[in-house]
């Protein structure tokens, strides 16, 4: 697995902020408590792109040219939008390609502030195997992950986690569908060349999933529906995969390269129904969705206390 960050990594700082100061766990002694301050959830419930709570709760949309993916094409802001996936309001990202650089469209959703950095982080996800319209075949990357600007190459405080990173239709030596979970040490970025520890879990992802992702005591564990996929600490040179610094939080869809193309246009969507970070604290997959689903029974829509 190989893929140019740079680009990506500037991209998702547009507007960057110094980080708050972090809240022990140990101060958080009652889940009410818990729930209630340092954390983050949005239920994505927004009327279009252009609505002003969205900028206002501090996302933004990636219109700028660069990696990763197909040289040349471009990160539309058209292709984000708030429709109802399977009865739920959803934040979902296409990506469109006719088999040309100038034909392909890629699409990215951040938070602008590096603020998440050690605790809990889930959503609720839902993998495409196929395309919307068009011819299936396309090498397609499906994202969920966090990340901080590389500075130079071979950057010592570099953070990056692929919380998941879905090749329907493989792709980096993959032949068929695999999810990639991947936490990053540093990299350089021409010619690539990076150090990181990354799993594979080579199966069919389609339809809706539960992600969630720890960091907590140099692990970062990895989860689907549940289920442990991922226990990572170093490289398979001993070197420390798990951040060093607050990152951003982010979504993206982007065709990795156009070989599997088979003509016409093809249109590949990704949705997100919530997203949840619990800062400073270590939940199970269960007890984040039940954090979640009591913001919605009560009605919360938004909620930011991560600077409390």
């Amino acid at each position: 697995m190989a893929r140019s960050r740079l680009t990506a990594a500037v991209a998702v700082l547009a507007t960057v902020a110094a980080g708050t100061a972090a809240v022990p766990a140990s101060a958080r002694t009652a889940p009410e408590k818990a729930a209630a301050c340092g954390a983050f959830f949005d239920d994505f419930s927004y009327s279009s792109r252009t609505d002003p709570a969205f900028t206002a709760h501090d996302w933004s949309i990636r219109t700028s040219a660069g990696g990763p993916g197909v040289g040349g094409a471009t990160w539309a802001a058209s292709n984000i939008s708030f429709p109802t996936v399977d009865g739920q309001k959803s934040l979902q990202l296409r990506a469109t390609t006719n088999g040309t650089a100038g034909g392909t469209t890629h699409a990215q959703v951040q938070q602008n502030r590096q603020r998440f950095f050690e605790g809990t982080y889930a959503t609720r996800f839902k993998f495409s195997d196929t395309p919307v319209s068009g011819n299936d075949g396309d090498t397609v990357n499906q994202t969920f992950y966090t990340i901080s600007p590389l500075r130079y190459d071979w950057d010592p405080i570099y953070s990056e986690l692929d919380i998941s990173e879905y090749l329907p239709n493989g792709g980096w030596g993959e032949t068929s569908a695999t999810n990639f979970f991947t936490s990053w040490n540093t990299y350089q970025a021409d010619p690539f060349d990076g150090w990181r520890a990354t799993t594979a879990r080579r199966q069919s992802h389609a339809g809706w999933h539960t992600l969630v992702a720890t960091v907590s005591g140099g692990h970062v564990k990895y989860y689907v529906d549940g289920a442990l996929v991922a226990d990572h600490t170093t490289d398979d040179a001993g070197r420390t995969v798990y951040p060093r610094q607050a990152m951003t939080l982010n979504y993206n869809q982007w065709f990795i390269d156009l070989n599997g193309h088979s003509g016409g246009t093809s249109v590949w969507a990704q949705s997100a129904d919530w997203v949840y970070y619990a800062k400073n604290e270590v939940l199970t997959p269960s007890a984040a969705a039940a954090r979640v689903a009591s913001y919605r029974s009560a009605g919360t829509a938004h909620a930011d206390t991560i600077s409390c």
